[in-house]
C-alpha cells in the first residue's frame, strides 16, 4: 500500500460568505477583549448600575481612563446609559447579559 499525497484536496461547492456579514460580532469581541473592560462588566454584573466614579476607585484608574473603556463598551451596544443631573449611570444592556456572563466566567 502506498503512501500517496494528492495533488490537491476535493474541493466541495461552499456557498461564499460575506465577511461584512459579521462585522457587528467583531466589533462586540474586540470590546471584550480587554482586561480592563472585562472588570468594569464584572463590577457591573455584581453591583448592577454603577457611576463612572464609581468605577474610578474600584478600578483605581483615572476617571479619563474609566470614560475611554466605558465608551467602548457602549458604543458596541453591550451597555446603557442613564443621565440624573451629572452623574451618568452605566448598566448591561440586557440583550448582551448571557454572552457577558459567558465570557466572565471563562
Amino acid at each position: 500500500m502506498k503512501n500517496e499525497k494528492a495533488e490537491s484536496c476535493t474541493l466541495r461547492n461552499i456557498k461564499g460568505v460575506s465577511l461584512s456579514k459579521y462585522q457587528k460580532q467583531s466589533e462586540i469581541l474586540a470590546a471584550l477583549s480587554n482586561a480592563t473592560r472585562l472588570a468594569i462588566l464584572e463590577i457591573m454584573m455584581e453591583y448592577g448600575e454603577v457611576c463612572t466614579c464609581e468605577l474610578e476607585s474600584a478600578l483605581n484608574i483615572p476617571q479619563s481612563t474609566v470614560t475611554v473603556h466605558i465608551h467602548k463598551l457602549y458604543q458596541n451596544g453591550l451597555l446603557k446609559k442613564r443621565e440624573e443631573w451629572k452623574f451618568t449611570y452605566y448598566s448591561i444592556d440586557r440583550t448582551h447579559e448571557d454572552l457577558i456572563r459567558k465570557v466572565l466566567k471563562g
